[in-house]
């Protein structure tokens, strides 16, 4: 997705999350740091949202993401607000902290500049979805302008999500 088209009025993948989340009777909440709203604007511009979207939080300071869902700071100390052991937490903290089936959460460095904190480059983006059988990481390096990553943090997540959604229907169809 490029900058220009958002946001979209028919955003076809994060309506494509949706129908699949009725489809299943499940709900989804959201964590987002780095994109900072951006894939829980693309999921509230469908219409009906209300039926599998549950919430979300934009915890940019970290107190605020230990307070909310109850992390081990400990978590973060040890790997770092970009790693795949914080970001699982933060989605499973969430997805416990709502009651909902899916949680999804990112953090990165967005940029212009690198985190003074972190080695890691500009643009590098952890995503997390906690689900019922589990939790799915991935960890991404994205080029662009500070805006360009946090287009491109929304649009894998939605895909993460919408991929995710799709093969465990399958799972759950042919089982």
């Amino acid at each position: 997705m490029h900058i220009s088209q958002f946001p979209l009025e028919q955003d076809h993948l994060a309506a494509a999350v949706g129908e699949l989340l009725v489809r299943r009777g499940e709900k989804l909440a959201v964590s987002e740091t780095t994109a900072g709203g951006l894939i829980s604007v693309r999921l509230l511009s469908v219409p009906g949202a209300s039926r599998w979207y549950d919430g979300g939080i934009i915890p940019y300071a970290g107190a605020h993401r230990w307070q909310q869902l109850g992390l081990d700071v400990e978590i973060a100390r040890q790997h770092g607000a970009v790693s795949a052991a914080w970001v699982a937490a933060t989605a499973e903290g969430l997805r416990r902290a709502l009651g909902c089936a899916w949680a999804l959460a990112e953090s990165g460095i967005a940029g212009p500049q690198g985190s003074r904190r972190s080695p890691k480059p500009v643009g590098s983006v952890v995503i997390a979805l906690a689900g019922p059988a589990g939790t799915i990481t991935e960890e991404h390096v994205f080029p662009g302008s500070r805006v360009e990553v946090m287009v491109q943090i929304a649009e894998r997540a939605l895909a993460l999500l919408k991929e995710t959604l799709t093969a465990t229907a399958e799972t759950t169809v042919t089982s």
